[in-house]
């Protein structure tokens, strides 16, 4: 595990720590453990753990001056979200004595909170940590699930909420400050919306460039030899185009799956030799995988999707054959870089630059989605009419007992709705979250997704929405932005890899072992699920065309978690 560590209560304290872990200070009533194998400082009232970086000149910030331990309790952590940027977990204690928890933006190393009701009878008020296991270790029962949340996170998909899916355990999202007396939540959080500007600014390709350059470089000075996840789209290639002439050692990888739709090295290579680093090409082998298997980590929450496990192991091999001390990857570009194909840019353009603006924007999205222009016209008029869209909700193949209960964001509470362009842009930033750290190398390597940083996240939140598809282009800005620095055939290119070759032999092949794991399972027991909905799905044949077989695999990546987490393995 790359940040593991946990914060405890004296009364909290286990009489014997266990073996590899260690007592690593104090702060007031604090007591911190771990061996965490990122960088770290600890003095009497504030510990900063991971990498952090300075916002006037990206420098790596290494030394805990006493004023800046001033400046931080005396604002509550906000000299931190104006001063610092990177992935790291922040702690001070107040003139009070309580202890707060600051998570860095906007996605930062995931951490955990479980108060009174989860601890052992009169051993404390509250637990943080980073990783169940460690939490575990230290002897506390965090075994219970949770039907409702895991409800909603199959109910509202992509949508990580605090909920953890234990009973009593929730996660301190990016950005919160929370204090762990009592888990309160600071209204002061960061937010997407306190840097969305009106109006917008429109912004050169290169004032971009300048501040993915930065950001990328200042992450690849950190790191001795970094291992990319080169898919050969655009994203990964602009994060291989700023690594490439660094000082230290570092080489792309790529994974192939069997077919031509999962196949992108012929892109990875172009770009390869553009940045002029060595490719690993992982060819996966044409096996279908199995939807089953017991999971090999335990998990504070549920994982990514469960059949990609193989190729979660193929690159964590890659990366450990290598010695890399860090994994980055492109993961949050189509969010950063504005993918986007809803009609939203238009309202906004019209707000913000008028009608003929508007027009040309419902054009170029036109042109995107091979559409017409006047059909672009007609859903910006009723997006404009009824204001963005709520979050997706799918109730497919689940009861009815939970659908009241909803996941809790303080991003969409305090959402402003009235620009649907610039809320979309924000919203964007949720979907990507699972995803981070949703798969088991992140407990093996630091995983960076550099695109994902603050001065990024932040600059693009003050962007106009239509120039992110100006001139007909997805993600318009960092194309032109880095033109000179990718191949062309990435550069010029509009098709994503897919994986379905993968995806559906697994799932017919084990399609009556399916069955029985779900009818009998601890969701359907706990009243979860619609059983006769899905006894009757799988009665038919898996169809690509409609992915309805995903979303059941979906359904029995939570299945195995709940099992692994009560303890069941039947």
């Amino acid at each position: 595990m790359t940040l593991g560590l946990a914060f405890i209560s004296e009364r909290a304290w286990p009489d014997r720590l266990p073996v590899g872990l260690f007592e690593l200070g104090r702060l007031g009533s604090l007591r911190v453990v771990g061996a965490p194998r990122g960088p770290h400082f600890i003095s009497r009232s504030v510990a900063l753990v991971g990498w952090a970086f300075r916002r006037d000149n990206f420098a790596a910030y290494e030394t805990l001056a006493a004023a800046d331990e001033q400046a931080i309790i005396a604002s509550e952590g906000q000299w931190a979200l104006r001063h610092l940027w990177g992935h790291y977990l922040l702690f001070w204690i107040d003139e009070h004595g309580d202890g707060w928890i600051l998570r860095s933006p906007a996605a930062g190393p995931a951490i955990y909170l479980a108060v009174e009701e989860s601890l052992p009878s009169g051993t404390g008020r509250a637990v943080a940590f980073t990783d169940l296991r460690l939490g575990r270790a230290l002897g506390f029962d965090l075994d219970r699930p949770d039907a409702a949340a895991l409800d909603a996170q199959i109910r509202f998909p992509l949508l990580r909420g605090r909920s953890t899916g234990i009973a009593g355990v929730s996660e301190i999202l990016p950005g919160e400050i929370v204090r762990l007396n009592d888990g309160t939540r600071s209204k002061r959080g960061w937010s997407p919306w306190d840097h969305i500007r009106t109006p917008p600014v429109r912004i050169a390709a290169d004032e971009l460039r300048e501040i993915v350059r930065n950001t990328i470089g200042a992450w690849s000075d950190r790191f001795e030899r970094i291992q990319l996840e080169l898919s050969g789209g655009l994203d990964s290639s602009i994060v291989a185009a700023c690594l490439s002439g660094r000082k230290g050692s570092w080489r792309a990888a790529n994974l192939a799956t069997p077919g031509a739709p999962g196949d992108e090295r012929p892109y990875a290579r172009a770009m390869a030799e553009r940045a002029g680093v060595l490719l690993d090409e992982i060819v996966m082998p044409d096996v279908p995988g199995d939807p089953l298997a017991a999971l090999p980590v335990m998990r504070t929450r549920p994982g990514g999707f469960g059949l990609l496990g193989t190729s979660d192991a193929a690159l964590l091999n890659a990366a450990e054959e290598f010695g890399a001390d860090a994994i980055f990857t492109g993961v949050g570009g189509d969010n950063i870089f504005g993918l986007i194909r809803r009609p939203d840019p238009v309202v906004d353009a019209a707000h913000f630059a008028g009608l003929r603006t508007a027009w040309r924007t419902a054009a170029d999205l036109a042109h995107m989605t091979r559409d017409s222009v006047w059909r672009a016209i007609y859903l910006a008029a009723r997006r404009a009419i009824s204001g963005p869209r709520a979050w997706p909700r799918d109730g497919t193949f689940l009861a009815r007992q939970f659908a009241t209960v909803n996941p809790d964001h303080p991003w969409l509470e305090a959402a402003p709705m009235q620009n649907p362009g610039q809320f979309g842009y924000g919203r964007a930033l949720l979907p990507i979250q699972p995803f981070v750290d949703g798969y088991d190398r992140a407990f093996a390597f630091p995983m960076i997704a550099p695109l994902l940083s603050q001065p990024i996240v932040e600059f693009g939140l003050g962007v106009a929405t239509w120039l992110w598809c100006e001139g007909g282009q997805d993600r318009a800005l960092a194309r032109r932005a880095f033109a000179e620095d990718l191949a062309p055939a990435v550069r010029n290119r509009r098709t994503k890899g897919r994986v379905e070759s993968l995806i559906v032999p697994a799932f017919d092949a084990n399609r009556a072992a399916i069955r029985r794991f779900l009818l009998d399972g601890w969701l359907a027991s706990a009243g979860v699920l619609d059983c006769a909905a899905i006894d009757a799905e799988l009665e038919r044949p898996a169809d690509a065309r409609d992915a309805v077989y995903i979303r059941l695999l979906q359904i029995v990546d939570i299945e195995r978690w709940a099992r692994s987490l009560s303890g069941r393995r039947d």
